[in-house]
């Protein structure tokens, strides 16, 4: 007799509204992505309406309650106002039939949304997501939802946990419902994958300056540290999103700190220059050694088939003296060009400490005495 009735569009009131109860939501957070936005979760959700079209006489039909499958009447459809993507469907195909009308019947919602996390302090990131959970409704006219209580189950996903869910109205407004879904993250993962390898890396820069300028081993060293970063930084690009409102404070961290080791590796690399040749011009090969050596050779070997007089060896013995002046003035001039560079050196090093001292200072501050406020309820605006 009830499936005969082909009851298949909600019921009509007089008032032109019917009211759905959700006596209670078991609501569960799938994942977050931080660099598309979108906000996973899933929900099971309870309800319970009145059709009077589906109520029968119990003296006539001797039962109180009967089953019935739920593609032979009407059920409510809920939406996610803020929804990205939703999927509902029935938990069962059969749904619960009282005598006076009142239906029982459980959904299970998978819904992504469209949530711009406030990943400022990131990784110390925490933030609200709101799911805009409503039926259909308008001028007044059509079904209202009406909730009872919200529970949690499996509150940690992946780098973020799901400390409270609340339900609210925008407004006060019963057409304007929401999870308020407070988020978490923990931040021990990116703080271990990301931020201490930074501090690491500018640490090791800072003690490389104990290193010698010249032979090429702090250079070599520095280039191989600001590879590593940039590792860093392209794997720090492929978790956060490329713009929003409140901008990830980690990225100009990286950014400084990518710009700050490049240009110790440029300093190192005009230092290591004017402590060879004293000048950041380009300076002409002089012969070495080995060459005024075996000039000096071939010159001894030309007059080797005449016999030296006394005055012939005076001169060569000159000759010699000459040349190790000439080494001694140039061991020298190279002892102070690179007393010279030292200095250069030590000062570079202070102001680069001086400089990371006040950065370090500078980004605690932004990172835990400044916030950022995102709007999560915009859509609705």
């Amino acid at each position: 007799m009830l499936i005969a009735k082909e009851a298949r569009s909600p019921p009509q009131s007089p008032r032109c509204i019917s009211i759905i109860s959700v006596p209670s939501i078991v609501y569960e957070t799938l994942s977050v992505d931080t660099k598309n936005l979108r906000f996973e979760s899933r929900l099971e959700v309870p309800l319970s309406w009145e059709d009077p079209d589906l109520s029968w006489n119990t003296s006539v039909y001797h039962h109180d309650m009967v089953v019935l499958p739920v593609s032979k009447i009407w059920t409510p459809e809920l939406h996610v106002t803020n929804g990205v993507q939703t999927t509902i469907k029935h938990s069962n195909k059969d749904l619960l039939v009282h005598s006076n009308g009142t239906i029982e019947h459980m959904v299970i919602m998978n819904t992504v949304v469209g949530c711009e996390v406030n990943l400022y302090n990131y990784p110390f990131a925490s933030d609200f997501c709101a799911i805009a959970l409503n039926v259909w409704a308008i001028s007044g006219c059509g079904m209202f939802l009406d909730f009872g209580n919200v529970s949690t189950t499996s509150a940690n996903r992946g780098d973020w946990l799901t400390e409270e869910v609340e339900l609210n109205a925008k407004g006060g407004r019963d057409d304007r419902n929401y999870l308020w879904v407070s988020l978490k993250m923990r931040s021990e993962n990116p703080f271990l994958s990301l931020v201490l390898p930074s501090i690491l890396i500018i640490v090791a820069d800072v003690v490389s300056f104990s290193l010698p300028l010249g032979g090429g081993e702090r250079i070599s060293f520095k280039v191989t540290l600001v590879l590593s970063f940039i590792m860093f930084l392209i794997i720090l690009n492929d978790l956060l999103p490329g713009g929003g409102q409140c901008s990830p404070i980690i990225r100009k961290h990286f950014c400084f700190c990518l710009v700050i080791l490049v240009l110790s590796t440029l300093q190192s690399m005009v230092l290591t220059r004017l402590a060879k040749c004293g000048t950041l011009w380009p300076c002409s090969l002089s012969k070495s050694k080995d060459s005024l050596l075996k000039d000096t050779d071939n010159e001894e070997e030309s007059k080797s088939d005449i016999k030296a007089s006394e005055e012939e060896k005076n001169t060569a013995l000159q000759k010699v003296v000459k040349f190790l002046n000439k080494m001694a003035a140039q061991d020298q001039k190279n002892a102070i060009h690179h007393r010279f560079a030292n200095k250069v050196d030590l000062i570079c090093f202070c102001i680069y400490l001086t400089v990371l001292i006040v950065y370090a200072v500078v980004i605690l501050y932004f990172s835990f005495g400044s916030q950022c406020k995102i709007n999560q309820l915009d859509f609705w605006s």
